[in-house]
């Protein structure tokens, strides 16, 4: 009884678990419906089996459990009798006779208990016993059409579901079948019925599983089955150990007990190995997509590993190795090479996982390359000559033979060309690959093509970018060089007249003395030294406005400037800001006619030193000064000018913690104002 108790409670949860998994992934189809009423009437069923298998309750429930499944099955067999209206017909009036069926030996029995004496019950075993036979053949006849008619695409869908309820009908048939030749229930085979019920709870969800039209949505995790049938096939491993080592000890004699302990040592060392085996478990894995899976893989858990391995970073690891080891691992494949080109002619080994880097190169228009672009294959090595019709016109290069077991090529596709290929190599198990597998292939690479793609227009960025720096630094070295070069001209220029005027001389000689030290500290910045050869001192602004006024007086319209009453100082690099102050008096003659004006205005205000420089010239228009101004490289002059001089100034004033605001109007002139912290 002991036996019967566990099996059948064992039933109980097993159908009890697989009604929550129903219950919790809940849709609307009939199918999905009477699956779930199916397996809470078995859990129901089982639980008083467990209990109370002489009340009359259970046998109620033994007969529901009967029409339950008859309606589920029945419900399957309609789309398969569509096209046929005669067996439509037959198929309606089934569901009728099979439930008058159950009814009338559900009444049998319910006549033998209530009304009947126990020996006139016992009269009425034979029919009730012929009735339970006939319903388990009901049953399997029902099962037997719905296989016929199932279309062979299909069954391999629904298979688990004809031998999981086929199996409890057959038991059931061979259970009361052999009551009624020895006119009682047999003790042991009612124990045993337990647990052939529990047998068919796996095949039911992989069926459902497999069925998302009636399955409501079931999700059988790979990895848990994976585990599980290893942790039950070790299971199953150490009984069978265990009795091999008590056989040992009991027929071994004197040397019995160091027989089983040595057997079960080295049983244990084996299963250890065994499990730990990558290859194991990859054959494992590919088993159970294969024989118990509709798909082949996991692709939500295949797109995700994907996704995240390429995001991640391992420390250490080249991003061209890492994509070359993701698409490897998705195969099992242990090594690979990364082919790429960078101007689409030209294809070069950039990586190697695992391998040695090759230094052969191909072009674009070699034959493995070729066929690369026109077939889009994934190119199976180890099939080329069984396969010779799929790969006509394939003609591999020298290079190739020289690779270590080599597997696999797959192409890596861009927006429109081929971007390159990797080659995978070194399979942990050698096996062939189907469409589900290329397909797989296919859509990775499309992924890792989309990451490469990315790295590579990076890096060609990066390059760029090093480029444009270098380019700006260029410039900005040539529009000081150009006022420099404009002080020199303006020396050499008056030499002639006043070569004997020693304040001249003196002046000349400052000059030179300045141009040579700014054209010093430009050098010195295009070799990137880190050095500071302005230091930032205490400047008086009268005196400075005053010498870049008397600098700019040899062009017409001449400047003036407005003096303060009160000393305005200010902390900055001087001949930085003497450039910015001269490059805003020559914008200012350069826009005004010669008959007209420009002024530079100087006073303080609050903690600031305030600079203006007002000319009567053409001026600016609000979307100029907006969009235009201050943009780097962008001049109205021609090539008299380099675009850069207002940006310079800006980011200099800024760097002094100032301001530099600019009010213009077509034909009005403009004010530029320069707004300094003053200091005491």
């Amino acid at each position: 009884m002991n036996l019967g108790l566990y099996s059948y409670f064992a039933a109980a949860c097993g159908f009890g678990f697989l009604t929550l998994l129903l219950l919790f992934s809940w849709r609307s189809s009939l199918q999905g419906k009477l699956l779930t009423i199916v397996a809470i009437t078995t859990a129901i069923w089982a639980g008083l089996a467990a209990s109370v298998a002489d009340d009359i309750s259970y046998q109620v429930f033994e007969v529901l459990r009967y029409l339950v499944w008859y309606l589920f099955l029945l419900k399957l067999l309609e789309p398969a009798d569509a096209d046929s209206r005669e067996h439509r017909k037959l198929l309606h009036r089934a569901l009728p006779l099979c439930t008058g069926f159950a009814v009338l030996v559900l009444a049998g029995e319910l006549y033998a208990v209530y009304v009947l004496t126990p020996l006139q019950e016992q009269e009425l075993v034979v029919p009730i016993l012929t009735g339970h036979i006939f319903l388990a053949i009901i049953g399997l006849a029902i099962i037997e059409q719905l296989f016929r008619n199932t279309s062979i695409s299909h069954r391999w869908a629904i298979k688990y579901l004809f031998i999981g309820a086929g199996g409890i009908f057959v038991f059931d048939f061979y259970l009361y079948s052999d009551a009624l030749l020895f006119r009682g229930i047999d003790q042991s085979l009612w124990e045993v019925r337990g647990l052939v019920n529990l047998a068919a709870v796996p095949m039911l969800a992989i069926a459902a599983a497999r069925n998302r039209d009636w399955s409501l949505n079931i999700f059988v995790s790979r990895d848990i089955v994976l585990h599980t049938t290893t942790l039950l096939g070790g299971g199953v491993y150490l009984l069978l150990v265990a009795a091999a080592g008590y056989y040992l000890r009991d027929f071994g004699g004197s040397w019995g007990r160091l027989a089983q302990a040595l057997f079960l040592s080295l049983a244990v060392v084996l299963l250890v190995t065994v499990l730990f085996s990558g290859q194991f478990r990859t054959r494992l894995r590919v088993f159970l997509g294969k024989h118990f899976y509709k798909n082949k893989y996991d692709y939500r858990y295949e797109w995700l590993q994907l996704t995240r391995e390429l995001s991640s970073r391992v420390e250490g690891e080249d991003d061209y190795v890492k994509a070359t080891r993701v698409l490897a691992q998705i195969v099992t494949a242990r090594a690979g090479l990364l082919w790429l080109t960078r101007d689409g002619h030209h294809y070069e080994n950039v990586s190697a996982w695992q391998m040695e880097r090759l230094a052969a190169s191909e072009t674009g228009e070699a034959p493995l390359l070729r066929f690369l672009k026109s077939k889009a294959y994934v190119i199976n090595l180890m099939e080329l000559d069984s396969h010779a019709d799929e790969y006509e016109g394939l003609d591999l290069p020298a290079w190739m033979t020289a690779l270590q077991r080599g597997w696999l090529i797959v192409p890596l596709f861009g927006l429109d060309s081929l971007l390159g290929f990797i080659i995978l190599a070194d399979p942990l198990i050698v096996r062939s690959l189907n469409w589900e597998d290329r397909d797989l292939l296919k859509m990775a690479a499309l992924q890792v093509s989309s990451h490469l793609a990315v790295l590579m227009a990076s890096e060609a960025l990066a390059e760029a970018r090093q480029f444009e720096v270098f380019n700006r630094l260029s410039s900005y070295m040539v529009h000081d060089l150009k006022n420099i070069a404009a002080e020199l001209e303006m020396v050499a220029r008056n030499a002639a007249r006043h070569k004997s005027n020693p304040e001249f001389l003196v002046d000349a000689f400052d000059t030179v003395t300045t141009a040579s030290t700014d054209i010093k500290r430009l050098l010195d910045q295009l070799r990137n030294k880190q050095i500071d050869l302005q230091k930032k001192v205490v400047i008086n602004m009268d005196l400075l406005v005053q010498e870049v006024i008397a600098m700019k007086q040899d062009k017409a319209p001449v400047p003036v400037f407005e003096g303060i009453s009160a000393t305005c100082r200010v902390v900055a690099e001087r001949a930085r800001l003497a450039n910015v102050l001269a490059h805003l008096v020559d914008n200012a003659q350069q826009a005004t006619a010669e008959d007209g004006s420009v002024a530079v205005r100087l006073y303080p205000e609050n903690a600031s030193c305030i600079v203006e420089v007002r000319d009567s010239g053409h001026g600016m228009d609000a979307e100029f000064i907006h969009n235009r101004l201050f943009k780097p490289f962008d001049t109205t002059k021609g090539n008299a000018g380099m675009g850069i001089g207002m940006y310079e100034s800006r980011e200099f004033i800024h760097q002094l913690q100032g301001e530099i605001r600019v009010q213009s109007e077509p034909g009005k002139g403009t004010v530029v104002t320069l707004q300094l912290p003053a200091c005491d």
